[in-house]
């Protein structure tokens, strides 16, 4: 795993290496969902581009029944091996794929077994005292700087992978604790993170296909390439808007 070995890091205290790892009665605070590859990176994009939101359902296939409830939904699923989307989606887990979707203004149903999962068990266990995130390098500076002004505990929650650590969470986990604690990473420490985030998934990951390589070194490898910070309110992700909670329970407009 990847540790952040400046003295002054706070990344071990706030780090959850799995979904799995979750306390069945997470404390108050925000828990900051870190799904690398690829989930975190689609949300973010899908919203970049103008998805009124991003419905999580607690399992895969229920999206369809939110399409029939919201007609002009898109929604992603699984995909074949030709990396095309399963009968019935619009598209699949790929901020690389979402690119030639046109989602402006429209809402959007999508989760994953590894990031998708997380959010779900947050969601679930959490109730009205978590606020839910998701975060990767993609965002890292953008939301450690918002959640900077929280005086609630922070979590950085990996997703993991089937169970698993996963390299390329734990890289963001410790991208996001840098800004969290104000010590923004040099941008030879940028290219370090990065570099690893190429083989996180093994040498031959990027080679699998053309969308996965755009997938790993235009989103996984892009670090603080957006400013869009999602934030679980009620079922779905949306752009954030608003300062993070403090520990009077008000928020207030953001910057």
């Amino acid at each position: 795993m990847v540790r952040d070995g400046t003295a002054h890091s706070r990344l071990d205290e706030r780090l959850i290496e799995r979904c799995e790892d979750i306390p069945q009665d997470p404390e108050p605070g925000a828990y900051v969902v870190i799904d690398t590859m690829h989930f975190s990176n689609t949300v973010i994009e899908l919203l970049a581009r103008g998805a009124a939101h991003v419905h999580v359902p607690e399992e895969r296939g229920e999206e369809f029944d939110y399409r029939a409830a919201h007609p002009d939904a898109l929604i992603g699923g699984g995909r074949t091996a030709e990396y095309d989307p399963e009968d019935g989606y619009d598209f699949f887990n790929s901020p690389s794929y979402v690119e030639d979707i046109d989602v402006e203004g429209r809402p959007v149903s999508m989760t994953s077994t590894n990031g998708g999962r997380t959010v779900a068990t947050l969601r679930e266990r959490g109730g009205e005292d978590v606020d839910v995130f998701m975060g990767a390098p993609l965002n890292a500076r953008a939301i450690g700087r918002f959640l900077r002004r929280t005086d609630h505990p922070v979590h950085l929650v990996c997703a993991g992978y089937q169970g698993e650590i996963a390299i390329e969470d734990h890289v963001g986990a410790a991208l996001i604790s840098r800004y969290l604690d104000g010590m923004p990473p040099a941008e030879t420490e940028i290219q370090l993170f990065s570099e690893q985030l190429e083989t996180a998934k093994g040498p031959d990951y990027v080679r699998k296909n053309a969308i996965r390589r755009r997938d790993v070194r235009e989103y996984a490898m892009n670090v603080n390439g957006r400013q869009e910070i999602p934030q679980l309110s009620g079922d779905s992700l949306v752009r954030t808007r608003a300062t993070p909670r403090s520990a009077s329970g008000e928020r207030g407009l953001a910057d």
